[in-house]
């Protein structure tokens, strides 16, 4: 019976890598008939394996047992190479079930590997435990409690937090290098221990406990690396908003500009034409150019800029927007950081309540009081539907994620530059933005 455990060790194997394969790859995405795809290739990859102890039975004219130690440097070598197509099969197995880059399989793959490692090596110490190896049925219970475990280890320390596919892109080199390191450690390092067969138990300890810590570490800087590369991500994305927002600023400066001269220019032409037409079409026409000519005026240039275009968004939705605002409450915080701040709140505000059916629905406020040695900025709005809440701030549901949400993110990063705090609240259908900033800018 030992010798056919250790025979199915090697199919088993694969099975328990391409389980911790799916663990970390939860957010990729699927192929076609992933599941087809993935359990066949996976039990295909299964049977290469059995096939190859079978040929390397009668070949050799001795049965293939794993750790059983080697006495040649061929056998050490076959070790080798075979445990390096589990892995290669392993990758492949994911490449063809998920739509992914292939560094990215690598990454996901090799950080797989590291897993089954450390659960086949924290199983190798409980079974040196009486009387856990003492029948097949404690061996295979112990086994499967030691991997359950492990795995959900990783799960919830790892894995959980790659919330995205994204995160795995970054500096493949790095992460190439990890990968590589990871099959030095699994696989070379193992077989110069494994494969020595005058080893006592000391050595085996050891040894398990070597490979435990060693994958463990690899493990966190995988992960770190992963984390790191997302955050430089955030930040560029972040940086190409910043600099899309200054040439938004830059040309609703310039076309509001335009508006308003022409609205003048419009104005001295209605006058002269009172005398060829009726007060009634006069009435009518100066009615359509003051809505253009509604030029916002609070103090602030830049404030006056963004709510001047976002009104007359708000005049072509039927949306009525009130704002009771003293701009020099304001000039405290830079330019750019107030069109971001409130660019980006009225936009979601407009895109909210124009989707509303009931036009006396569509309104919106805007507020800035002072408060003290505290300064609050207030934006409400009604709406429809629920709204789900992650952290504190609402959960995107739009196409395009990797745009959109992070103008939430924008507006905390302006409350939290000048020392302030952002908060979002949603029930009785309506949305309620608020910022609260001392008054006296932290250093």
């Amino acid at each position: 019976m030992p010798d056919i455990m250790s025979f199915l060790i090697p199919p088993l194997m694969v099975v328990e890598i391409l389980i911790a394969d799916y663990i970390f790859a939860l957010t990729f995405e699927r192929r076609s008939y992933f599941w087809l795809r993935y359990v066949g290739y996976g039990l295909g990859a299964a049977l290469v394996t059995v096939w190859t102890e079978i040929a390397y039975s009668l070949i050799t004219e001795q049965g293939y047992e794993y750790g059983s130690g080697v006495n040649s440097m061929a056998q050490s070598l076959f070790n080798f190479a075979f445990y390096l197509v589990i892995f290669i099969m392993t990758i492949l197995v994911c490449a063809f079930s998920y739509k992914e880059s292939f560094g990215r399989v690598v990454l996901c793959c090799s950080g797989a590997y590291a897993v089954q490692h450390i659960a086949r090596n924290v199983t190798s110490l409980f079974m040196l435990i009486p009387p856990a190896g003492d029948s097949v049925a404690v061996e295979i219970s112990v086994t499967f409690g030691v991997y359950l475990l492990t795995y959900a280890l990783v799960y919830f320390l790892f894995a959980r937090r790659l919330r995205s596919h994204e995160t795995y892109e970054g500096n493949n080199v790095r992460k190439i290098t990890l990968s590589l390191i990871v099959i030095l450690l699994c696989i070379v390092m193992s077989r110069l221990t494994s494969d020595n067969p005058e080893r006592n138990t000391l050595a085996v300890v050891a040894e398990s406990i070597y490979a435990i810590l060693s994958c463990t570490v690899l493990l966190i800087c995988q992960f770190g690396v992963v984390e790191n590369d997302s955050m430089h991500r955030e930040v560029d994305n972040m940086a190409e908003i910043l600099r899309s927002e200054r040439r938004q600023y830059e040309l609703s400066r310039e076309n509001i500009a335009l508006i308003n001269e022409k609205c003048h220019d419009l104005k001295q032409q209605i006058s002269a034409l009172r005398g060829n037409a009726s007060e009634e079409n006069i009435a009518e026409i100066e009615h359509s150019v003051m809505i253009y000519d509604s030029m916002v005026k609070t103090g602030h240039d830049v404030l006056d800029v963004i709510l001047t275009e976002k009104k007359l968004q708000c005049e072509s939705k039927s949306i009525q927007m009130t704002c009771m605002i003293k701009g020099e409450l304001l000039s405290f915080m830079d330019n750019m950081d107030v069109y971001s701040l409130f660019g980006n709140a009225l936009s979601n505000a407009i895109e909210s309540v124009g989707k509303l059916p009931d036009v006396d629905k569509r309104c919106i406020s805007v507020n800035v009081r002072d408060m003290g040695s505290m300064l609050s900025v207030h934006v409400e709005n009604y709406y429809e539907g629920t709204v789900d809440m992650r952290g504190g701030l609402p959960v995107t549901t739009k196409a395009d994620k990797d745009w959109h949400g992070y103008g939430m993110a924008s507006m905390n990063r302006v409350a939290r530059k000048y020392g302030g705090e952002m908060t979002v609240t949603a029930s009785g259908g309506k949305f309620c933005l608020d910022f609260l900033f001392p008054r006296v800018r932290k250093q």
